[in-house]
């Protein structure tokens, strides 16, 4: 298959859903963080990955990225900008 038939067989999202799904992956997220069994992997000397990253960081990316988009949101409204992103349009 190739990349130009992917591309059109992907779902097309709107904004709110976006939005949805990124929330949903932060709280999935904070869930497993919470988790004892995933304290003691995370506490483990043996731990590692190659940035030194750990799960509150990908937390946090999602936060800024859902930042991000709200932003954009609020300055097309109140610019009144032709390519403000809405929940009807696709992303």
């Amino acid at each position: 298959m190739s990349d130009q038939q992917t591309i059109q067989t992907q779902p097309s999202l709107t904004t709110t859903e976006i939005m949805t799904i990124l929330l949903g992956c932060e709280q999935t997220l904070r869930f497993v963080q919470a988790s004892p069994n995933y304290k003691l992997l995370e506490a483990s000397e043996r731990f590692s990955t190659s940035n030194d990253l750990r799960l509150g960081d990908a937390i946090q990316a999602i936060l800024e990225i859902h930042e991000a988009i709200l932003d954009i949101e609020f300055y097309s409204q109140v610019e009144g900008e032709t390519y403000a992103i809405n929940n009807s349009k696709s992303a």
